[in-house]
């Protein structure tokens, strides 16, 4: 059967409970910056690095802080390369978000890896349901 239209992923996908949405209590506009060009999809995992206090996409192998989980995208985006970037994101709770629904890097290649984000996730309020 042919496929007759695709969808993309929505904050709806991602979002399952947040407090006071309308708000904005559980988002932040914060700055990114990347080596490279980068296309942010929802639900991309964010971590922050130390030394300047700006996001990147979270890697397993990083040394400079942004190993672990601090923020979680909730609207696509296009990062260009070494510039900085505002954008807002999911940074603290109470609120939850679907497991199935959050896109992490490749060297979170194993499930001690996925769980320490998880855990990171959920230092900030952000509980992860295992539900899709």
């Amino acid at each position: 059967m042919p496929i007759v239209a695709t969808d993309v992923a929505r904050i709806s996908n991602l979002v399952k409970q947040e407090l006071w949405p309308a708000t904005g209590f559980c988002r932040k506009e914060i700055t990114v910056n990347e080596a490279a060009a980068k296309s942010y999809v929802v639900g991309t995992v964010l971590g922050k690095v130390t030394a300047t206090g700006k996001y990147k996409i979270a890697v397993e192998t990083a040394v400079d802080g942004s190993k672990v989980a601090a923020a979680i995208v909730i609207s696509d985006a296009s990062i260009a390369a070494t510039t900085d970037t505002k954008l807002v994101v999911l940074v603290k709770g109470p609120a939850e978000v679907s497991q199935g629904a959050l896109v992490l890097d490749a060297t979170y290649n194993d499930q001690a890896k996925k769980d320490a984000v998880y855990a990171s996730l959920e230092a900030v309020g952000i509980n992860v349901l295992t539900t899709n």
